[in-house]
C-alpha cells in the first residue's frame, strides 16, 4: 500500500513543488507522458533503495560494523544512486520537454527533493524492518521461554513420582510384615491413588473435586499406618470443588510435608485442616518439630512454588507462626 500511493504521489507533487514542469506547455496526451516518465523516475528511485538496503543489510548486520552500515546505507543508496538516477533521467526529459528555463536550477532543485525523500523512504522502511525484527526476537524468545517453562514443569512433575513411590513402598514393607490384613487393604488403595497419578501426569490442572478426592484416598492410606495419631479435616463444598482448578498432587505434597517434619502420637495428633479462603486452597497443620531434626531442605515447597510460577503465575505463600503451618495455594476459578 505505500508503494501503491507513495511512488505515483511522488511522480505527481515532486516536479510541481520544485517547478520542474510547466503544466500549461503541454496537451493533455503530453501531460499523461511526462507524468508516467515522472513516475516512472519514482520507481526507480524508490525500488533502488529499497534493494540497496536489502543488500547492505545483509551485508552489514546491526550487530556489526553498525557505523560503517549506516554511512554506506546512506551515501551510497540515498545520496548517490538517488541522485544519479535521478539527475541523468531528469536531464533527458528536459532535453526532450517544452520547458523554456535557463539553467539547471529546477533540476538540481528536484533532485535534491528526490535524495531528501529518499532517505525519508529508506529510515521507513529500515524502522520497518527493525520493528519487523523485535516482534521476530520477541516471538522466538517467548517460544523458547514457553519450552523451557514446559520442560521445568515436566521436570518438576517427575520429581512427584519416585518420592511418592519410596514412601508408599517403604509403607506397603511395614504394614505386610505387621499387619498382612491392612497391607492387602493398603494396596488396593494405593492402585487407586496411583492410577490417579498416571492419568494426570500429562494434565497441568485438574478440578478440585478430583483432587480433593484423590488427597482423601492418599490420607486413608496414612490412616492404615498412623491410626489415631493423625486427623485430616476437609472443608470444601461441593460447588466450589467443581468451579475451580488446581494443579494436580500438589495437596498431597502438603500432607506428605506435614507427616514427614512433625511429631505426633495418639495422645498428641497431628491435626490438618483443607478449606478454602480467597481464591485460596488453605492447607493448615499443627506445629511440633521433630526433636532433634535437622531444618528441612524445602525441596518438597520449592517444587511446588515453581509449579504454581510456571502455571499460574503466582506463588504459594507459606506462614509459620511457631504453633501451626500454613500453606496457601492459589486456586483458578473457571
Amino acid at each position: 500500500m505505500v508503494k501503491l500511493i507513495g511512488i505515483p504521489a511522488a511522480g505527481l507533487l515532486i516536479p510541481n513543488l520544485t517547478g520542474l514542469i510547466s503544466n500549461r506547455l503541454y496537451s493533455a496526451t503530453e501531460l499523461i507522458a511526462c507524468y508516467l516518465f515522472f513516475i516512472t523516475v519514482a520507481f526507480l528511485v524508490w525500488e533502488g533503495n529499497v534493494r540497496l538496503m536489502y543488500f547492505i543489510r545483509v551485508r552489514y548486520p546491526w550487530s556489526k560494523k553498525t557505523y560503517y552500515k549506516i554511512i554506506v546505507s546512506l551515501f551510497f543508496a540515498n545520496i548517490v544512486y538517488s541522485g544519479l538516477i535521478s539527475s541523468v533521467l531528469l536531464n533527458l526529459w528536459r532535453y526532450c520537454s517544452h520547458e523554456t528555463y535557463p539553467g539547471s536550477e529546477s533540476i538540481l532543485k528536484t533532485v535534491l527533493v528526490i535524495m531528501i525523500a529518499a532517505c525519508f523512504i529508506t529510515n521507513i522502511y529500515e524502522i520497518i524492518f527493525l520493528y519487523r525484527e523485535k516482534e521476530d526476537t520477541e516471538s522466538r524468545v517467548e517460544q523458547l521461554n514457553v519450552a523451557k517453562a514446559q520442560a521445568e514443569l515436566e521436570a518438576l512433575k517427575n520429581q512427584i513420582d519416585p518420592h511418592f513411590i519410596f514412601n508408599s513402598l517403604n509403607t506397603l514393607s511395614f504394614l505386610i510384615t505387621r499387619d498382612p490384613k491392612s497391607a492387602r487393604l493398603y494396596n488396593d488403595t494405593l492402585a487407586r491413588v496411583y492410577r490417579y497419578i498416571l492419568s494426570n501426569k500429562e494434565r497441568d490442572l485438574v478440578l478440585l473435586r478430583e483432587e480433593t478426592e484423590f488427597i482423601s484416598n492418599y490420607f486413608y492410606l496414612l490412616k492404615i499406618r498412623f491410626a489415631e495419631a493423625i486427623s485430616m479435616t476437609i472443608e470444601i463444598n461441593d460447588l466450589s470443588a467443581e468451579n475451580y482448578l488446581i494443579p494436580p498432587i500438589s495437596l498431597q505434597a502438603l500432607v506428605e510435608n506435614a507427616i514427614k517434619h512433625n511429631e505426633f502420637s495418639e495422645k498428641k495428633p497431628l491435626a490438618i485442616n483443607v478449606y478454602i479462603h480467597s481464591d485460596y486452597v488453605i492447607v493448615k497443620n499443627d506445629l511440633n518439630r521433630r526433636n532433634g531434626a535437622q531444618p528441612g531442605s524445602k525441596i518438597g515447597l520449592s517444587n511446588l512454588d515453581n509449579r504454581y510460577k510456571l502455571l499460574t503465575k503466582r506463588n504459594i505463600i507459606v506462614e509459620n507462626n511457631f504453633e501451626s503451618f500454613t500453606v496457601k495455594l492459589p486456586i483458578i476459578r473457571f
